[in-house]
């Protein structure tokens, strides 16, 4: 079962929803014999250019990250499974991706404190049990050049453990990616990031040679026995509270099957209506008539969508009409000559990447005609990425426009119920993409 990411859930104006979300992602978890879900994201994505958080991110607004982190997390924790709030100290602000080079942080400790820190002081709090720390150069908070705050003992010891009095698990960011290796090689990373203080390291290049330098920097005298020892207790005081020492193997027998209960399946649904959000009016869905002459059309995918499997039948004289994302302008010219038959049209947007990027892969063709569809008497129904609307322009001129943050078969039956008038949509966009759609905006359906 795949939940939706945490951007769609930003969009979500009932937390309750959040924190079943993560009771059942904790039985996922005990199911397959896992503890530590390396969870929630608490960035805040204030930058839309950022190449790796994204939609990993609840969204832009602190409040908003802080209060849905603490509903995920709640719901893992109350059933038994460890989290990792991560990236800290804030990885939302940063236009370079960590996994191949090192980013910098260039904001003063005032900012800092007001923004980037706000959902991890929160969280530590209410009890979170484990801190993911990111590999980012701050100078504000420790000015060493190229240091990654992964490796660096002001962050780690300074601010983390002590200044937040933080006293869960410390992970390491995956210590095999650039943002770190770059500039501390042959397992000085490793070595570094247990000094600072980190209690596990993620995904050492070399577990071997890891242990090999930190045994040597403890008879050096450079790590403390005192140090590895307070993790270490730290460590067998998670396994303890999550009943390791009464250890039973996981049962093979039906995993997949345990996997897509019932109840799980119908709380991703759940979730996909409670996120789908409606913009600039809900006037189309209001005066929908489903005798009138109607085209159907996906942009995106090669073949008919459940989208338009599911609205094709409701509708007594509608067309499909299937547009790739590269048609030729012959191809879009044939579309737009036959679309002048229809009297009204539901345009259904795709991202069709694994992950959704911010900006949509079509070619400027097939742009410039989504444009002049919203511009009809048209419902524009998107599936994909919120700040891939800011890349359409002309969008805007949708008499309704519904966006549903990314694409899954949960979320078109959201929007086939939105459009039908099977559920009212109660969605808020949680990042600003433009002037048109700021952070909190979403028509209320009555």
């Amino acid at each position: 079962i795949s939940y939706p990411y945490q951007m769609t859930l930003g969009a979500i104006q009932d937390n309750r929803l959040i924190y079943e979300m993560g009771k059942q992602i904790a039985n996922d978890f005990k199911r397959m014999g896992m503890h530590v879900n390396f969870a929630p994201d608490a960035d805040i994505n204030n930058n839309p250019k950022n190449p790796v958080i994204g939609f990993r991110s609840f969204g832009d607004n602190k409040y908003n990250v802080a209060a849905k982190v603490g509903a995920y997390m709640n719901g893992l924790q109350d059933n038994d499974i460890l989290v990792s709030l991560k990236h800290f100290p804030g990885h939302g602000d940063t236009d370079v991706d960590s996994h191949f080079d090192l980013p910098q942080l260039p904001f003063d400790r005032s900012r800092l404190d007001s923004l980037e820190l706000y959902p991890f002081r929160e969280l530590i709090r209410q009890g979170a049990s484990g801190v993911m720390v990111a590999h980012m150069n701050i100078p504000a908070l420790d000015p060493t050049p190229h240091l990654p705050s992964t490796l660096s003992k002001p962050i780690i010891t300074g601010i983390l453990r002590n200044e937040l009095q933080f006293k869960g698990l410390i992970f390491s960011d995956a210590m095999n990616m650039k943002g770190v290796v770059k500039y501390f090689p042959d397992g000085e990373a490793d070595l570094m990031g247990v000094i600072a203080g980190n209690d596990v390291i993620e995904l050492s290049e070399n577990t071997k040679r890891a242990i090999k330098l930190i045994r040597k920097a403890i008879h050096q005298k450079r790590i403390s026995p005192q140090q590895i020892n307070a993790s270490v207790k730290k460590i067998l005081l998670a396994k303890y509270w999550l009943g390791l020492n009464n250890y039973q193997p996981v049962k093979t027998d039906h995993v997949v099957e345990d996997l897509h209960r019932p109840e799980a399946m119908a709380l991703n649904q759940k979730l996909a209506d409670a996120a789908v959000t409606v913009l600039n009016s809900d006037s189309m869905l209001k005066k929908m008539d489903f005798s009138k002459k109607t085209a159907i059309i996906s942009i995106g995918p090669k073949d008919l969508t459940l989208l338009q499997k599911e609205l094709g039948p409701r509708f007594s004289n509608s067309m499909n009409f299937i547009v790739s994302k590269n048609a030729t302008s012959s191809d879009i010219n044939n579309v737009v000559n036959e679309l002048k038959n229809y009297q009204q049209i539901i345009l259904a947007l795709y991202d069709t990447r694994k992950r959704p990027a911010p900006v949509l892969d079509y070619n400027n063709e097939v742009k410039l005609l989504a444009a002049q569809i919203a511009g009809m008497n048209s419902i524009v129904t998107v599936f994909a990425n919120p700040y891939s609307i800011a890349g359409l322009p002309g969008i805007e001129n949708a008499k309704t426009l519904i966006m549903n943050f990314q694409s899954g078969n949960e979320m078109e039956k959201a929007s086939v119920k939105v459009i039908t008038g099977e559920i009212k949509a109660s969605g808020k966009m949680p990042v600003s993409v433009n002037t048109f759609y700021k952070k909190g905006y979403g028509i209320a359906q009555e």
